[in-house]
């Protein structure tokens, strides 16, 4: 899917020096040792995925313009903090204000490494692990607002989002090509999550594929979108096919930037085969259950259902 900001923040990528991206680094960090070796790039495991101090980052939110965008949500006086104790798993925090979990805004955690792809039956896949930008873990909330029926809770939401999942998608694309990376991936842990990534990203696996836009036809179009994200949570949807009820088990998403994987993944035969799993499933909600459920939680419906 072609995002607005793409071609507007590839120019601004281009412009951001490695300067710019390690600022505030500490002298000895900085020697011309273990910053450049043969010719490149060398990767510390002091800053953020190997390359980004905190103000390195903070540069770079600023330079994307997402300073400006959420002072336009009344979020100021951001705050970056990076933790790189696990040399495997790093995490970016954003607040607003004091550094606390009422004033988060952001929380990221990521790894980079191969991802064996072969675990999930591929057919036809390339016999090789690609090494992938990998999203543990991506909160963007606004814990200034209240949930209300436009901007209704999700599951897992403690606040609502922020509107710019778009944006940062792209940096992370970015983010990934200037770590020589093939791709990103992550494996959504709600039903909303991954409909919302599939819009750039998708699934490893044609039968997590089939099963997502299964739900989109069948119960998307019938229902409202927060109705059919509990129903995923709370178990509430039966395929009328077999009677057997969904449990939400997600794997792999995958946004491919490599040509190999760009070939395999949007390819007649991965379509076919998404196209022939499709047809085992037929999806209902279970209104009663999804009722209980939702009032033994507390959680408000904001439609009437039949």
């Amino acid at each position: 899917m072609k995002s607005r900001f793409r071609k507007q923040y590839i120019k601004i990528a281009r412009k951001l020096t490695l300067a710019d991206l390690q600022a505030g680094a500490e002298s000895n960090d900085l020697t011309m040792d273990n910053i450049v070796s043969a010719g490149r790039v060398e990767q510390s495991s002091n800053f953020f995925m190997g390359v980004f101090t905190r103000q390195g980052l903070k540069n770079a939110i600023d330079a994307f313009g997402l300073t400006e965008a959420l002072a336009r949500l009344g979020l100021t006086d951001l705050q970056v903090d990076i933790d790189t104790s696990d040399p495997h798993t790093h995490r970016l925090y954003v607040f607003t204000g004091d550094a606390c979990d009422n004033n988060k805004i952001c929380e990221m955690v990521v790894k980079k490494g191969p991802v064996n792809l072969q675990q999930d039956n591929l057919p036809k896949f390339p016999d090789r692990s690609p090494n992938l930008l990998q999203i543990e873990w991506l909160l963007l909330q606004n814990p200034r607002i209240s949930f209300d029926e436009i901007r209704p809770q999700l599951p897992g939401q403690q606040y609502p989002g922020l509107g710019i999942g778009d944006r940062m998608l792209q940096i992370l694309i970015i983010m990934t090509r200037r770590l020589r990376l093939e791709g990103l991936i992550n494996k959504p842990r709600y039903y909303h999550t991954a409909f919302m990534f599939t819009k750039d990203f998708v699934f490893t696996n044609p039968r997590n594929q089939a099963i997502l836009f299964s739900i989109n036809r069948d119960l998307v179009r019938k229902y409202k979108f927060h109705t059919v994200a509990w129903a995923a949570h709370y178990d509430c949807i039966i395929n009328h096919e077999t009677g057997s009820t969904l449990v939400w088990d997600s794997d792999y998403l995958i946004l491919p930037l490599e040509k190999y994987m760009l070939k395999y993944f949007y390819s007649k035969e991965y379509q076919k085969a998404v196209e022939r799993e499709m047809k085992n499933y037929t999806f209902i909600i279970d209104i009663n259950k999804f009722q209980k459920s939702m009032q033994k939680n507390k959680i408000p419906i904001y439609e009437q259902l039949i």
